[in-house]
């Protein structure tokens, strides 16, 4: 059998084609602007407003996540509605706080931190962070450097292999797991109920 052999030239296009018959309405020239057809109804123009378009800078009310099984208990003060509080690392805190919700440091704290009447907060001091002053919540978790009291009254402190520790510890219970501590141990007296 024998093969027959065709060779292949590409279609050249064709350059015959008169543009006067050209149905599309295109300017000519780039500067020419484009005009619809007479006969064709003009449609209206599209505006937008866009100030009703954006987002609002500041939503009334900020959403607040919790987990499906959260309980009634301390939850790491993430209960609903308190509000969360955070030393970012790199940020430089002077003052006092009083704390209504979870607080976490990992940068500086020259100051007091402390939870409101009434509130059961847990405070975290990350292996970056650093406080000069008093922590009073009703747990706390130190990686980091604290330098003063850290008073959890029956609550618990948490005092990790990173951590250093200096001055007074108070607590209902206490971990400590190779923290570098010089500091006074006070254990909380239980308050009893009834006689």
């Amino acid at each position: 059998m024998k093969a027959n052999k065709q060779s292949f030239r590409p279609r050249q296009p064709d350059r015959s084609m008169d543009n006067s018959q050209d149905t599309h309405n295109a300017p000519d020239t780039p500067t020419e602007a484009f005009e619809p057809d007479p006969g064709t109804p003009s449609s209206p123009s599209m505006e937008v407003d866009v100030g009703n378009a954006m987002p609002p800078s500041q939503p009334s009310k900020m959403p607040v996540l919790q987990s499906a099984g959260a309980s009634t208990e301390l939850n790491e003060g993430l209960e609903s509605g308190q509000a969360r509080s955070m030393v970012a690392e790199g940020m430089h805190f002077v003052g006092n706080a009083e704390l209504r919700g979870p607080c976490s440091v990992a940068g500086a704290v020259d100051g007091n931190l402390t939870q409101a009447m009434g509130a059961l907060v847990a405070v975290v001091v990350t292996e970056t962070g650093r406080v000069k002053g008093d922590i009073t919540a009703q747990k706390i978790s130190v990686m980091g450097h604290t330098d003063g009291v850290l008073d959890s009254g029956e609550g618990e402190v948490s005092l990790h292999d990173t951590a250093s520790v200096h001055g007074l510890v108070r607590y209902g219970r206490i971990q400590v797991n190779g923290a570098d501590l010089n500091a006074t141990l006070e254990r909380a007296t239980v308050k009893k109920t009834g006689t």
